[in-house]
């Protein structure tokens, strides 16, 4: 009893001391977090309201397969989108939990050896992950119901819906849940780990690293499609039937399985590029891409996905299938999620590499030279994932039998793909604010 009531009379004082330190975790949760909650919530209300009166089939005019339209119906396809969403904005947010804490191992080492325990470490941690996912999942809901409101007048012509929009309150508990759920899970589990194994490690002399290498490749590859299966049969189960939720969990688990592999093989990719001597800035980057391989696949996956949503959105214009804004308003919210990865992935690159930075700078690279180096690796990671979304697209609109002229769809996908490139470089603005507003002995100290 007395360990537990010395564990409350520290979490207080630990969450307010967290709260002071850690700010720029708790803004990028709200950034990371917060989009995929009001997607979903925005989704599923509009799910249910086309399960409960005759709507419009208008999600045929989708180029999805007609199988996987009638597996899953409109329903699970605007529940899966919601949970896409969600799942990207999971990414950075776990990427900035991690580097977080690896800052603080330390920390958690010394009150280890002052004799806390490792489940009160772990409490501890957990507390505050609950209270990030709640922050995060709260924001979420408000910008939920502002986006049901926003997207109602195109949902309504998109899907010939004759009645008024209602919101569930129920429903609006179970998005909560899926957020917060979501925060455990990418969250909860480093939390653990470094609870119950790191803080050892670090008391041995272990370098921090080490402990992030473990989480690499195949390891992030299971956890992440377990849990992007595990968020889908939360998101679904409160609305869908349970053949279109099983459904939904099963292609959450391929999908997610083929867009990791694919971000981990483009970033191996990067590193077997080509690098002459001809062209030190080039190697440069190619070697900076290769030494954050977290970031790199981060990165990928989060221009990827933005890339094809908007460019199948585009494509089903194009094909005059679409009666109103509604598909970008879909595709709209995972290109924010994918720009709020890219955003939480540069943001930690300006955090974990800026003594690389200043240590270039002190060797006399002026800061144009640098400024072109960081653009050159994000316009590398844009051609690679931006390519990849952008042909992913174009390829599902010639398997749909798309119609209109190739010519405007090749140059649509040009389009999408120039956006990428914008995308990124919009995305590195933090890293270049850094460097051009420190001093290189600032930030080699």
């Amino acid at each position: 009893m007395s360990r537990w009531r010395r564990f409350w009379g520290i979490a207080p004082a630990y969450l307010r001391t967290a709260g002071r330190r850690e700010w720029q975790l708790v803004v990028l949760a709200f950034v990371g977090l917060a989009p995929g909650v009001a997607a979903v919530v925005a989704w599923s209300q509009l799910a249910r309201l086309l399960q409960a009166e005759p709507h419009a089939d208008a999600l045929r005019t989708w180029l999805l397969p007609t199988q996987l339209l009638d597996l899953l119906g409109p329903s699970g396809v605007l529940i899966g989108a919601g949970v896409v969403t969600l799942l990207i904005g999971c990414l950075g947010l776990a990427n900035v939990y991690l580097a977080s804490v690896e800052r603080r191992l330390g920390e958690l080492a010394l009150w280890m050896g002052l004799g806390l325990s490792r489940l009160e470490t772990a409490s501890l941690l957990l507390l505050e992950v609950l209270a990030i996912g709640l922050l995060g999942s709260g924001v979420g809901l408000l910008l939920g119901l502002l986006l049901t409101w926003l997207t109602w007048p195109s949902a309504r012509i998109y899907f010939q819906l004759a009645g008024a929009n209602q919101v569930e309150p129920l429903l609006l508990l179970s998005s909560i849940a899926v957020g917060m759920l979501a925060a455990l899970l990418f969250m909860g589990l480093s939390a653990l780990v470094v609870a119950f194994e790191l803080p050892s490690l670090a008391l041995r002399g272990r370098r921090h690293s080490e402990w992030l290498d473990a989480w690499q490749e195949w390891r992030t590859t299971i956890t992440g499609t377990l849990f992007a299966g595990i968020l889908a049969l939360a998101a679904s189960a409160p609305v869908l039937t349970v053949e279109s939720a099983l459904a939904l969990t099963g292609l959450a688990f391929g999908l997610s399985a083929i867009l990791s592999i694919g971000g981990w093989l483009l970033t191996r990719l990067y590193r077997r590029l080509p690098k002459p001597a001809w062209t030190p800035l080039w190697a440069l980057a190619l070697q900076g891409l290769a030494r954050h391989p977290r970031h790199t696949a981060g990165l990928t996956l989060a221009l990827t996905t933005g890339s094809y949503s908007v460019g199948l959105a585009a494509l089903t214009w194009l094909d005059g299938l679409a009666d109103s804004a509604f598909p970008f308003w879909v595709a709209g919210m995972v290109l924010v999620a994918g720009a709020s990865l890219v955003l939480t992935a540069a943001s930690l690159a300006a955090l974990e590499r800026r003594r690389e930075y200043g240590l270039l700078m002190a060797l006399g690279a002026r800061r144009r030279r640098l400024w072109r180096l960081i653009l050159l690796e994000y316009a590398i990671v844009a051609i690679g994932g931006g390519s990849l979304g952008a042909l992913m697209a174009l390829a599902n609109w010639a398997l749909s039998h798309g119609r209109g002229a190739w010519w405007l769809a090749v140059c649509i996908v040009a389009a999408d793909l120039l956006g990428a490139l914008l995308s990124a470089c919009a995305g590195a603005a933090p890293v270049l604010w850094l460097v051009t507003r420190r001093s290189p002995g600032t930030v080699v100290r």
